[in-house]
């Protein structure tokens, strides 16, 4: 029978043939509106229509829906090729059943019990540092799916869980390595790790890329070392950019590729996302890795899911990018309910974690200077609120800072609000003589001799303590001042090299250093400090959750002894408006991260993402009840 439309598949492309012209069809509203997005602009015949290749089953069933309602009204004889429609339906079956198995992990069902047992066995065996039974879970989960995240909270033992998947896949001769891209911090927890969870059962073999500085010897480390017998393969996400062909071919079907704080590959049109997607392509197995909550939007987990699953995050998912920036309830129910079988999720909680104590607060009232700048820079500010919050900061902790422009200061601002400096922002530091005369008459600010004071409490307790801050120049300040009592003190931030750092924290390990100040951006990821250190103190701090989980887990984490106490420290600064009442920038940022940690735990009870909302919103709310 010949009919008028076809849709069928060739070379596994979507093809729609007319037993004539397509012409009339093409200059109809119905394909201009709803078909055409869907149309190849290259391939084209007079009466085949082809489709783009990338779209999935799921826009495929959407392209059936339109012609068969387009061909129903106009009388048109459609037929759709059984190869098509099975093929359809296989995908279908194939991602219900994806679906039903990494949801039936995750309840720990009947069906895969028997599973999880004979695993848990030999990664027992294979491995020294026997895993908690809420990880192994986890572990069981990343291998069974081949491709999947792992959202567990920081600190909760992520790296383990991989080197569980990576001991059962190697006893069974299904990989003979790990190649981890993260950030380069990381790279000292993934080699000590390995140690810890292996010991004497297993040899490291590593290859760590920034033991090479050239792009010449890294390429040529690539094509004559790394592929010798490594088992562990560390690279930086921005080392990816030069060496991108070489590493590829050293990914094939028996390498674990996990993509560890894969949070920091955002920009989808960004190079790390490039990068990313064009390593992981012939990666069988797959594990990204972040412990951080969804900071804006759904549009987020785009890159994650796109590295994961390439082709088949159409078929699997098929979110559209307003979908994911500006979802409606339905939508958050859609992708969730779409995602849950894909990722695995644990907190500190369930692996009992001794919880810290209740976080103390220093509140620290200004001087009448300080007080005098803080109504002076609301004036300045009021047209600039991200500003204003980097401003109102290091008056709180330096004033002589003002009299900088907050472009000189790049790294620091892209710490407060993760993101960097609009291109379009000026900053003009144009005070009057007397107000400069002002802020160099503040020798040290109150917040800052509270800290001092603190630390000095701490230490006079025999307590080693670290000390968030945002700024170099406090770190740099706090350093000098600790030191001149006698404190031993470390500082670790951006240009600190490699070297340095492990110095640095394997001394404070050892009790040789007393006080180690740091920044979140550059220690708040990866790095164990919880076997010596119980109290931290937060003199600077931004409303980036991230920033302040991440940190607060460096002594807070899984390994903690039954009844070890953790206690957190938050000064706030306390000004005086100019109509007498108290407003405290501190304490409106602290509140807003407490409603961001809880936000993020709810959504963990109910196994979905949150959605944190934008820099916008915590800007509105951190100075709603201040008047301009």
């Amino acid at each position: 029978m010949n009919y008028d439309f076809t849709l069928q598949l060739e070379d596994n492309n979507l093809v729609l043939i007319s037993s004539s012209s397509l012409s009339n069809f093409l200059n109809n509203k119905v394909y201009k509106l709803k078909l055409k997005k869907y149309v190849s602009n290259g391939k084209t015949e007079e009466n085949k229509l082809f489709f783009k290749k990338e779209i999935g089953y799921i826009k495929y069933k959407k392209i059936i829906e339109i012609i068969e309602d387009y061909s129903l009204k106009n009388n048109i004889d459609f037929y759709i090729s059984k190869e098509l429609e099975e093929y359809i339906y296989k995908r279908e079956m194939y991602i219900n059943e994806r679906s039903r198995i990494g949801l039936g992990i995750k309840k720990q069902s009947e069906e895969v019990l028997e599973k999880y047992q004979k695993y848990k066995i030999i990664i027992d065996e294979q491995m020294s540092r026997k895993l908690r039974e809420k990880q192994a879970w986890d572990s069981f989960f990343m291998f069974t799916m081949k491709k999947s995240a792992n959202f567990s909270v920081p600190g909760s033992g992520k790296t383990s869980s991989v080197y569980g998947v990576f001991s059962f896949l190697s006893s069974q001769g299904l990989v003979d390595k790990i190649v981890m891209i993260g950030p380069k911090n990381s790279f000292i927890s993934w080699k000590d790790e390995f140690y810890n969870c292996f010991n004497d059962k297993r040899d490291l073999k590593l290859f760590n890329i920034q033991d090479y500085s050239s792009t010449r010897s890294k390429k040529n480390a690539l094509l004559y070392e790394a592929a010798h017998k490594k088992n562990l393969l560390l690279f930086n996400y921005e080392s990816l950019d030069s060496i991108l062909e070489e590493v590829k071919t050293i990914i094939d079907d028996k390498t674990l590729l996990v993509f560890d704080e894969v949070h920091k590959v955002k920009n989808p049109n960004g190079k790390r996302a490039k990068n990313s997607l064009e390593i992981s392509y012939n990666a069988k197995y797959t594990i990204a890795l972040t412990g951080t909550p969804i900071p804006n939007s759904y549009l987020d987990i785009k890159n994650l899911l796109n590295i994961l699953y390439h082709e088949e995050y159409n078929d699997f998912f098929g979110f559209k990018d307003v979908q994911l920036q500006n979802p409606s309830e339905y939508d958050i129910e859609d992708i969730n309910k779409k995602i849950q079988p894909f990722f695995c999720r644990t907190t500190k909680k369930q692996l009992e974690v001794p919880e810290a104590n209740p976080d103390i607060i220093i509140l620290c009232k200004v001087s009448d200077k300080e007080n005098q700048i803080f109504n002076i820079l609301l004036l300045k500010y009021a047209k600039n609120r991200l500003a204003l919050i980097i401003r109102l900061l290091q008056l709180e902790s330096n004033p002589k800072m003002l009299l900088k422009a907050i472009s000189e200061n790049q790294e620091d601002f892209s710490d407060i609000l993760d993101t960097t400096l609009d291109p379009g922002f000026i900053d003009y530091i144009d005070y009057s003589q007397d107000i400069i005369d002002l802020i160099n008459s503040i020798d040290r600010t109150k917040k800052f001799n509270f800290c001092i004071q603190q630390v000095e409490q701490l230490n006079s307790e025999g307590k080693s303590v670290i000390v968030w801050c945002i700024f170099v120049d406090s770190i740099r300040q706090l350093a000098f001042q600790l030191e001149k009592k006698g404190i031993s003190v470390g500082v670790i931030y951006g240009s600190t090299s490699e070297e340095e750092r492990r110095d640095i924290l394997n001394k404070f390990k050892e009790k040789e250093i007393d006080v180690l100040i740091t920044n979140p951006h550059t220690l708040a990821e990866s790095v164990s400090l919880h076997s010596v250190c119980h109290d931290a103190i937060y003199y600077e701090y931004s409303y980036n959750l991230v920033h302040l989980l991440q940190s607060k887990d460096r002594i807070h984490r899984l390994g903690l002894k039954e009844g070890q106490y953790t206690q957190y420290y938050f000064l706030h600064t306390i000004f005086l408006t100019r109509d007498g009442f108290e407003y405290s920038l501190d304490q409106k940022i602290y509140q807003r991260l407490l409603e961001k940690e809880r936000i993020m735990l709810e959504a963990i009870d109910k196994d979905i993402l949150e959605s944190l909302g934008s820099i916008e919103d915590d800007i509105e709310i951190i100075f709603k009840d201040l008047k301009f």
